[in-house]
């Protein structure tokens, strides 16, 4: 039985392998990375598993379902490993560069997911957009109170506008999509040092 929907595990007619939720949801990555989620229809995923059109609703409800799925799993990745980061005892300035590192890591893990995700959640429907939206501010506000607990321990200048450099943040982070490359000249690692080393030029308090 097929755990995440309850149905029997279809086989593929083209390669004879077990169809899931699963299977679907990576097709479906891929094709909205490579193509757009705008253009592909029921078909094409149904094609990229190896199963009839109809067959796809017996694992999932809506091609909006899917997209919702990839984008909340893909935004909560990065909540799940921030979290800890924010609960530890380290110096905002550390925590800092221990998120943003940790944000890199799992971009690395799962580029085409995180593509996806910050790039195509608006096609989701007002319901399904304000339920994404809601998602994100969770990763918003991690950072968010590493700022606040900056600005409180003089580690960094206060502003006077906290929200504006979240944004920022969440800005360039998001954008990394588009520029780092598993295979690139700069590792993960690397890049998140980088990333850290201009974020907090622009956070800390000037010496």
């Amino acid at each position: 039985m097929d755990e995440e929907a309850g149905v029997p595990r279809q086989k593929t007619a083209a390669h004879g392998e077990a169809v899931s939720r699963e299977r679907i949801r990576d097709a479906a990555i891929r094709l909205f990375g490579e193509r757009g989620y705008a253009v592909i229809g029921m078909r094409d995923l149904s094609e990229a598993v190896g199963i009839l059109p109809g067959s796809l609703y017996s694992h999932i409800s809506s091609k909006e379902d899917l997209l919702l799925d990839i984008v909340i799993s893909g935004i909560t990745a990065f909540t799940d490993v921030i979290q800890p980061v924010v609960d530890s005892d380290l110096p905002a300035d550390q925590k800092m560069r221990e998120a943003i590192r940790a944000h890199l890591m799992v971009l690395a893990r799962q580029v085409e997911q995180t593509r996806v995700t910050f790039h195509q959640w608006q096609y989701l429907g007002a319901e399904n957009r304000a339920k994404a939206v809601e998602v994100r501010q969770k990763y918003e506000d991690l950072f968010a109170q590493i700022i606040d607990e900056g600005v409180a321990s003089n580690t960094f200048r206060d502003s006077g506008h906290h929200r504006l450099p979240v944004l920022m943040i969440a800005g360039i982070l998001g954008s990394a999509t588009e520029w780092y490359q598993p295979e690139g000249r700069m590792s993960a690692e690397e890049m998140a040092d980088a990333i850290s080393d201009q974020v907090l030029m622009g956070l800390q308090q000037s010496s």
